[in-house]
């Protein structure tokens, strides 16, 4: 008797569950073996997945075990010829791939012969089915958008931080809504405010920080499982909590991004402020590691990347002694290339702290002279606060319009009037950078404008300058210290007979607004606040 192998294969979940079945399927298939003398060896299921690739577990294995020595079955048996292929290239390879195996393959309800013309139809038969599946995949995609555009979800679980809801009944389609899930965004707005402002006695927090103080509080996912440090980052860089999320971004099929003009905006509720979330954004771009070495982030020396040599310009770097019980800083083009490359000093690593800490609390926050400092903002605030309204409005106007002219463009290209061609396409993207500039520059202001510039009394700033000073001297969290170092300087030359220390002037007075503001030492990195 002939042996057979049975491969069906359901290419969605609503299909597994019951559409065109896979137990159909099998039933089918068994009864034409019984009728047409095969023994049925093996059923080999792929569930989900489509036959546009062959990237298919069970279908993989099958061809494996069709070409084998042992030849453990004669013929592969499928409900129709679709189940196998929509791909006509993947049809001729394999095909032939069988035939020299002597393997027959056959559609049980494509009963097409054997022979030349047989392969002909077949050939004809996987070309019309894999133009039925694009074309069906065409429909799918313009019903999904458009779906979209009316405010309805598209299947996938909606975003952490919000859950989906019925909103209406269209014949058997349910139509969904998105809504705030409340437990979820109070997580979301945690990991924000961890990671720009910190818990209140840590400083700000990284990705990893975060996950392990998430875990460790007893915070879990959906799923109830521990937080990763890829999904806290996700979370970070995610628009939705902004109110905007963007469907059809992803060729689903190839798994790779679609051009910007293709995203279809959808609208959600709002979980994090603009202000929080752009500053969420810079310290992102602050620490990608293509723009910051890692090890200027993660390292707990208190000058990386703020002390350089006087005489060359080279960074200073630490270098140990006496097997670890000392440490330096010395010119890291004299240690890499010797005294003829730099003749730079080498100073102890406590002392440079030292000095550059005693510093910052004589002429930095000393009462006096940091109530001047500050007095000087306020000033600055006051005259900007009468401009602020006017430019407020200005920005507002400019956001509206460029999104105004995306959708209009979107609506053009649409109707037929526009065909998007690379002119159009890098227009729409050079609009498009424009809201997201504009946006950021709004934050800013509404930043700058929300600023607590009456709170900032004597009591207030002699707190502020104390709390500092406490913080940097804290041998238990070097990293808190190393973020307000490197809030408060800019630079440190470090030569043989004086050490020039240089930073931004506003820098302490934004750091002592932010500290009237919430009570708490934010190390925000004002100074590199920039759109």
């Amino acid at each position: 008797m002939k042996r057979a192998a049975i491969y069906v294969r359901v290419s969605t979940g609503k299909q597994a569950a019951g559409e065109l079945s896979i137990p159909d399927q099998v039933r089918q298939c068994e009864a034409y073996a019984a009728q047409n003398g095969y023994e049925v060896v093996k059923v080999y299921t792929d569930a989900g997945v489509s036959a546009r690739t062959d990237k298919r577990p069970q279908f993989q294995e099958m061809i494996s075990r069709a070409v084998a020595p042992d030849h453990p079955f004669d013929a592969i048996l499928v409900h129709s010829q679709s189940r196998l292929f929509r791909n006509t290239k993947d049809l001729l390879v394999y095909r032939s791939l069988l035939d020299e195996r002597q393997v027959r393959f056959v559609s049980i309800t494509q009963d097409l012969g054997e022979g030349e013309t047989a392969d002909i139809l077949t050939t004809m038969v996987g070309a019309l089915d894999e133009y039925q599946s694009k074309e069906t995949a065409k429909h799918v995609a313009r019903s999904m958008i458009e779906n979209a555009k009316q405010g309805f979800w598209n299947g996938a679980a909606a975003p952490f931080g919000f859950r989906t809801y019925a909103a209406e009944t269209r014949g058997a389609r349910i139509k969904k809504k998105i809504e705030i899930d409340p437990d979820e965004a109070e997580t979301v707005r945690l990991i924000f405010k961890l990671y720009v402002r910190g818990d209140g006695t840590s400083g700000p927090m990284g990705v990893k920080r975060i996950t392990t103080y998430l875990n460790g509080q007893g915070y879990v996912s959906r799923r109830g499982k521990p937080f990763r440090v890829q999904f806290i980052d996700k979370i970070l860089r995610n628009t939705a909590y902004i109110g905007e999320h963007y469907f059809n971004r992803t060729d689903s099929r190839r798994k790779t991004p679609r051009p910007r003009e293709e995203w279809v905006l959808f609208p959600m509720p709002r979980i994090v402020e603009d202000v929080l979330f752009y500053e969420a954004q810079e310290k992102l771009d602050r620490q990608h590691p293509m723009k910051t070495a890692p090890r200027l982030v993660s390292s707990d020396v208190l000058l990386t990347a703020l002390a350089v040599c006087e005489e060359c310009g080279a960074p200073m770097r630490k270098l140990s002694g006496k097997s670890g019980q000392y440490h330096y800083y010395r010119c890291s083009q004299k240690a890499d290339a010797g005294q003829t490359a730099c003749k730079g000093v080498s100073i102890p690593m406590q002392e440079l702290d030292d000095i550059v800490i005693n510093a910052l609390e004589g002429s930095v926050l000393e009462p006096k002279r940091l109530r001047k400092m500050t007095e000087m903002l306020l000033a600055r605030a006051q005259e900007r606060g009468r401009s602020a309204k006017e430019q407020r409005k200005k920005l507002d106007g400019e956001k509206r319009k460029a999104e105004a002219q995306v959708t209009n463009l979107y609506t053009m290209v649409g109707s037929g009037e526009l065909s998007m061609d690379g002119t159009l396409s890098a227009h729409i993207r050079e609009q498009q950078d424009k809201v997201e500039r504009l946006k950021r520059q709004i934050a800013l202001l509404d930043r700058e404008r929300s600023a607590p510039v009456d709170k900032l009394g004597d009591k207030v700033v002699e707190r502020f300058g104390t709390a500092v000073s406490q913080a940097l001297r804290n041998p238990d969290n070097r990293q808190f210290a190393k973020a307000y170092v490197r809030t408060l300087i800019s630079k440190i030359e470090v030569g043989e007979k004086q050490i020039r220390i240089s930073g931004p002037k506003d820098a302490i007075a934004h750091q002592a607004m932010s500290f009237a503001t919430s009570g708490e030492l934010v190390p925000a990195f004002a100074q590199e606040w920039r759109t």
